[in-house]
């Protein structure tokens, strides 16, 4: 021990004078010694978690059993800190027992030479093995940054047919450390893979093979021949090997010639976090404020605020080298339920930050639930120790009146130190986002709003492409509806549709959404679109008369159009939709049930509702990939409705893995940003329905 090393000492004693008799003899001798005292009524779980001790004293009481729950207590809070027993006398026998109990060494206070001889030693021999602890956590972490440099310095290219690998190249060897080519070939892919990262796999694999595999990547976990996991992504494309049609998988390079320069890789390495790859705080924050600019593609954004629980307890469990490890497998956590268009960051420390695009806020909170009740089923090792770890999330949605990002991430870290406050695991939403909400949804600002874009016909559509899975479609689209503000702005439905919904105008829009998409049919010739109903559209009895009407004028067949209601409505009205639907099918209308899946009775709709179509909701897509018990339930949905002659489609799927996932589940088709953007069609709708719908303004 140096004269200028601090130390931290747990002295456990009854007495008063032993903690000033240690503090003494350490001082005298010219150590920083901080010495606390650990009563017999004292926590000493609590008194290491919050001290850190280099060394724990406990004196002799006479009780052997106290030694050994002192040793018991230190293997668990902080292994490797040395316990030396502190007697009046020491005897050989006594040495032996307390040394096999879990002591270190016996010292007395009468002979000082020998106590500070002894607390050296031990010391010494602690931050030794905290040294190399660091360095070995160090050395594995340059190995996992030189494994990744390796898989994007050459293309790891492997063929697959049926599943069997038919053909590697070296790089892939390399990559999955198979030394032996010959013994690879006719093994099958899968056992390369996390197990759950299977189903995904195989349904990529099938959907190449079969043309329908998008310019994506599919992002999973490789498997070593002895377990270790690593991320890796690949590319996909149909080739042929001896004649037969077969899968080539790559390796997909992450830095192209530009960003592989050195200049590139100091600029990535200043921006990015080193432990988990995610952008430092500050270069998150430019990257969230520039990306604020564009307008978004659809539905809504939020900032998510994610803080472990209890950190310390992780620290006790896995040691200071593995909390670092234990970050940085939360963080891929984080990354493999994150979707394209999302930006992650770490804010320091044990805080991490994450811009989501989703749907709706729903969407957003569905995410964040997925992800808590991932980390619960995850076991963080480290070491040959291990741990569990709870986070919680503040939520915070990203409004459109331009509030600084640093605000925002300040409103959302206060929902999450709210969510710690209430026992954590949990997700809370900040207050500012209900108050934007409140302040979007007041009925005496929007309601002159709304009536003044329906007059004067700013309301737009987008057509939003369908893509065929398991069953072919075409020329399929889903009908969205966006507002133009005075200004000309784009205002999402989230903003007006629900104070249309409370104020009796949503039927109104209902009948101009209707106009368009018939119109848009008529000059599109598209195949199939589908236009949302409202509740008062449901419950308005003259609507099937006004739709045969409307399909009659404008001279496209009644098949062309698809009606769907949300499950939430249906369950609500049940014999309204049952009449509904039969009404609309007779005439020859098609008819769905959206945003399905929700509840744990979904099946019964499927019996009670005659429908051609059944739209899966979007929630049940976050994390997809990662979750057997939402797979099971898509599964069986799929299966109840093919047996109805129902074809199911996916909501809202926004990745390549997510995709890979439903062609497994049997989903028909799915829709959403990974199959195609919205298209904006400025449509006008036809002059009876510009006249209907002055009318019912007026009234």
């Amino acid at each position: 021990m140096s004269d200028s090393t601090s130390i931290s000492v747990l002295v456990v004693t009854p007495d008063d004078d032993h903690v000033a008799a240690v503090n003494t003899a350490l001082r005298d001798a010219g150590h920083a010694a901080h010495c606390i005292k650990v009563g017999p009524q004292d926590d000493l779980e609590s008194a290491i978690a919050n001290n850190t001790p280099d060394l724990i004293l406990p004196f002799d009481t006479g009780n052997h059993d106290n030694l050994k729950h002192i040793c018991q207590v230190r293997n668990t809070c902080g292994p490797h800190v040395p316990v030396i027993l502190v007697c009046d006398a020491i005897a050989e026998d006594v040495i032996a027992k307390a040394m096999e109990t879990g002591a270190r060494d016996i010292v007395t206070l009468a002979n000082t030479d020998r106590f500070l001889a002894v607390t050296s030693r031990e010391l010494h021999s602690y931050w030794l093995e905290n040294a190399l602890e660091r360095v070995m956590g160090s050395a594995n972490q340059y190995k996992q940054e030189l494994n990744s440099l390796k898989q994007v310095s050459v293309e790891a290219i492997a063929d697959i047919q049926e599943g069997i690998i038919v053909n590697a190249n070296p790089a892939w060897l390399e990559l999955f450390e198979q030394p032996d080519g010959e013994n690879l070939i006719g093994h099958t892919v899968m056992d390369m893979c996390r197990e759950s990262d299977r189903t995904a796999l195989k349904g990529a694999l099938v959907a190449c093979q079969r043309g329908k595999w998008q310019d994506s990547t599919l992002d999973i976990c490789g498997l070593r021949p002895g377990g270790e996991e690593f991320p890796v992504a690949f590319s996909l494309e149909s080739v042929e090997h001896e004649g037969a049609p077969a899968v080539r998988m790559l390796v997909a390079p992450e830095l192209n010639n530009e960003s592989s320069s050195p200049e590139k890789l100091v600029e990535l390495a200043i921006q990015r976090d080193q432990v988990t790859g995610f952008l430092n705080r500050q270069h998150f924050l430019n990257t969230v404020t520039e990306r604020l600019t564009e307008p978004p593609q659809g539905g809504v954004r939020a900032l998510a605020y994610i803080r472990p629980d209890k950190f310390s307890r992780a620290h006790r469990d896995i040691g200071l080298m593995g909390t670092e490890a234990a970050l940085s497998q939360l963080a891929q956590l984080l990354k493999e339920l994150t979707q394209p268009g999302d930006i992650c960051g770490r804010f320091g420390g044990t805080m991490f930050t994450v811009m989501l695009e989703r749907g709706t806020m729903a969407d957003v909170e569905a995410w964040a639930k997925q992800f808590l009740n991932l980390m619960l089923e995850t076991v963080f090792e480290y070491s040959e120790r291990s741990t569990v770890i709870t986070c919680s999330i503040g939520l915070c949605e990203v409004d459109s009146d331009k509030k600084p990002v640093i605000n925002l991430v300040a409103d959302s870290e206060l929902a999450c130190s709210t969510a710690r406050a209430e026992g954590g695991n949990r997700i809370e939403l900040c207050e500012s986002s209900g108050e934007a909400k409140k302040i979007r949804q007041d009925d005496s600002v929007w309601v002159p709003r709304i009536r003044g874009a329906l007059m004067e016909n700013r309301l737009r559509l987008e057509h939003q492409p369908i893509a065929s899975l398991n069953v072919d479609i075409e020329g399929a689209f889903d009908t969205l509806v966006r507002m133009l503000d005075e200004d000309g702005n784009t205002v999402l439905p989230s903003e007006f549709m629900p104070v249309a919904e409370r104020t009796g105008l949503v039927k109104n829009i209902d009948r101009w959404i209707i106009g368009a998409s018939i119109s848009f049919c008529a000059a599109n010739n598209a195949k199939l679109v589908f236009i949302r109903l409202s509740r008062d559209s449901l419950l308005d009895e003259t609507l099937a008369e006004w739709l045969q009407s409307q399909a009659a004028e404008a001279k496209i067949p009644p098949t062309k159009v698809c009606f769907e209601i949300a499950e939430e409505v249906v369950n609500k009205h049940l014999r309204q939709t049952q009449s509904l639907s039969e009404k609309l099918r007779k005439l020859g209308f098609r008819f769905a049930v959206d945003h399905f899946g929700q509840n744990d009775e979904s099946s019964r709709v499927i019996d009670l509702i005659p429908m051609d179509y059944l739209k899966i909701d979007a929630s049940l897509m976050q994390g997809l990939h990662k979750n057997p018990n939402i797979q099971n339930k898509i599964k069986e949905l799929c299966r109840h409705a093919a047996d109805k002659g129902i074809q199911t489609i996916a909501e809202r799927v926004q990745d390549a893995n997510t995709m890979a996932v439903l062609w497994q589940l049997g989903v028909a088709h799915i829709q959403g940003n990974y199959v195609q953007s919205s298209e904006i069609v400025l449509e006008d709708v036809n002059n009876s329905t510009q006249t209907t719908l002055a009318l019912a303004l007026e009234e």
